[in-house]
C-alpha cells in the first residue's frame, strides 16, 4: 500500500472481516480488537508486536475508565504531536536508532506499525489490504452518496448508502443515512401529516406533524447521547449518559379536548369538550387506556408516553428554564396555586413545545427505579407493578422545582389534579416503501 493511515479508530464489533479472526493478535490485544480492527491489524505486523509491546503498554488498561453506563471505556493514555515523541521515548531511551532524533517520531512511523507512512510496509498483509481497500470504496461512496442526499435526489442517494454499506458492513452512519433515504421516500409516518415540506437532515423525517383526524402537533427530537440527572436531589444522581433515539414528541399537553374526542364525551375525565386545559386527575393507569384508544384509531398505532429520559432529554435540548419561567411555564408565580391554563399560553422552547415545565405535571413510562437510567432493566414494562415518574412541574409548584431533572414517584393508579400528560411516538425503523417508490428510475 502506498500509504498506511487509519483516521477511522472507531468500528462496530462485526465488520467487514467478518466473524473476528482468533488469531494470536487479537487474543493479544484483547477488548481493544473489538473496534479498532484495522489498528491491530498494524500493529500485528509492527516491530511493537514482534517486541511484545500491546495496546496496555501504551495506552493502559481500560478497567477502571468506564466513560458511562453503558461501560464504553476510553484509554488511560492518547499521546499526540510532541507527548506522542515523549512516551515513545520510554522505551527508546537513546532516541531514534536511524537519524538519532528524540522528537517528531510521527513524521516517519506511524504510531501503531512503526512503518514511514509514505512507504509500503516491509512486511505485507493481506487483510490489512483489503480492510484499505474497502475503508477507500466506502469513503468514495459515502462522499458521492451525501452530496446526492445534500441534492434531494433520494433514490440515487440511497444506492450510494447501501454500496457504502456493502463496502463497510455494520457502518453505523452508513446504516442510518440509508433509514433516511427511506423515510424520505416513504414520506410522513403512517398516521402523521406533515407540515410544510421540510425534511429532518439525520432522519430524513418531517420535523412538524399533526395526528391525522385529531389534529394534536407533535415536533421530532433528535437523538444523542444526552447527560441526565442532578447533584441537587438524591434520586437523580449520579449524572450520567444516556443515549436516546430519536422520537416525536406532542407540542402540548393533552387537552380536555383531545380527552374527549378519544374517549368519547360521556367518559370520565371529561368535563369540558371544547377546553383547552390540560386534562389533569387523570391516572397512569386512565393514560393506559387513553393510548389503547387512540392507537386503535389512528394508522400505525405506537403513540406511548415518553420515557422519562426522552423527556429530559427534550427538555435539556429545548432549554426552556434558560429563558425564565416566567416565560415560558405556568407556574406558582406569587406562591398561590392559581390553577392550570389553557396549553399554548406561555412562549414555546427551542423545540417549539409549550408548557413541558409547568402548567401540568407529566406522566412518563418509566418506572421509579435508581439511576443510572438502563432501559433495558425492566423500568419500561407496561405491565410491572410499582410507582411511575412524574416530570416538570405543575401550576401549583414554585420556581425551584420547575427543573427538568426533578423525578417524582406517584402510585400509577392516583389522580393528581396538577398532573397530565403528552403523547409521544416513536419513529419508524423500516418504513413500508411502495412498490412504485421503491423501483428505481
Amino acid at each position: 500500500m502506498a500509504r498506511l493511515r487509519v483516521w477511522f479508530a472507531t468500528l462496530p464489533a462485526a465488520v467487514a472481516l467478518g466473524q473476528q479472526p482468533a488469531d494470536d493478535q487479537f487474543r493479544k490485544a484483547g477488548v481493544c480488537a473489538r473496534c479498532h480492527v484495522i489498528s491491530v491489524v498494524e500493529w500485528g505486523i509492527s516491530g511493537h508486536s514482534r517486541a511484545g509491546a500491546d495496546c496496555i503498554a501504551c495506552h493502559g488498561v481500560s478497567e477502571g475508565h468506564v466513560i458511562d453506563e453503558r461501560n464504553n471505556v476510553k484509554p488511560e493514555r492518547m499521546a499526540q504531536g510532541e507527548a506522542l515523541a515523549a512516551q515513545c521515548l520510554g522505551c527508546h531511551t537513546s532516541g531514534c536508532p536511524k537519524v538519532k532524533r528524540r522528537d517528531g517520531c510521527q513524521t516517519c512511523h506511524h504510531h501503531h506499525a512503526l512503518v514511514d507512512p509514505n512507504k509500503p510496509p516491509e512486511v505485507r498483509d493481506e487483510r490489512l489490504e483489503k480492510l484499505a481497500a474497502d475503508r477507500a470504496r466506502y469513503e468514495a461512496k459515502m462522499r458521492e452518496a451525501e452530496e446526492l442526499f445534500r441534492r434531494r435526489a433520494w433514490r440515487q442517494a440511497r444506492e450510494a448508502f447501501r454500496a457504502a454499506l456493502d463496502a463497510w458492513p455494520g457502518d453505523a452512519r452508513a446504516a442510518e443515512r440509508l433509514k433516511a433515504c427511506e423515510r424520505r421516500m416513504a414520506g410522513p409516518p403512517p398516521g402523521f401529516i406533515a407540515e410544510g415540506s421540510a425534511s429532518d437532515e439525520a432522519t430524513g423525517l418531517p420535523p412538524a406533524v399533526r395526528v391525522e383526524g385529531l389534529g394534536m402537533a407533535m415536533v421530532l427530537v433528535g437523538g444523542g447521547d444526552v447527560e441526565i440527572g442532578s447533584e441537587r436531589f438524591r434520586s437523580s444522581v449520579p449524572v450520567h449518559a444516556v443515549r436516546v433515539r430519536p422520537f416525536y414528541l406532542a407540542r402540548h399537553e393533552v387537552t380536555q379536548a383531545d380527552w374527549c374526542a378519544v374517549m368519547g364525551s360521556g367518559a370520565e375525565g371529561c368535563t369540558d369538550p371544547a377546553s383547552r386545559l390540560p386534562v389533569t386527575a387523570v391516572s397512569w393507569q386512565d393514560v393506559q387506556r387513553f393510548l389503547d384508544r387512540l392507537n386503535a384509531r389512528i394508522a400505525g398505532g405506537g403513540f406511548r408516553l415518553p420515557t422519562e429520559a426522552e423527556w429530559e432529554a427534550a427538555a435539556r435540548a429545548g432549554g426552556a428554564i434558560e429563558a425564565g419561567a416566567q416565560a415560558v411555564a405556568v407556574y406558582a408565580a406569587t406562591g398561590r396555586e392559581s390553577g392550570p391554563q389553557p396549553v399554548g399560553s406561555k412562549a414555546p422552547d427551542r423545540l417549539g413545545v409549550f408548557d413541558l415545565l409547568g402548567n401540568a405535571a407529566e406522566w412518563c413510562s418509566s418506572l421509579d427505579r435508581p439511576y443510572p437510567y438502563d432501559p433495558l432493566d425492566g423500568r419500561e414494562d407496561p405491565q410491572a407493578a410499582g410507582m411511575r415518574i412524574v416530570r416538570g412541574g405543575g401550576w401549583a409548584d414554585t420556581a425551584d422545582l420547575l427543573d427538568p431533572a426533578l423525578r417524582h414517584a406517584v402510585p400509577p393508579d392516583r389522580r393528581l389534579r396538577w398532573v397530565g400528560f403528552r403523547l409521544a411516538r416513536s419513529i419508524p425503523e423500516t418504513p413500508r416503501l411502495s412498490a412504485a417508490v421503491a423501483r428505481p428510475r
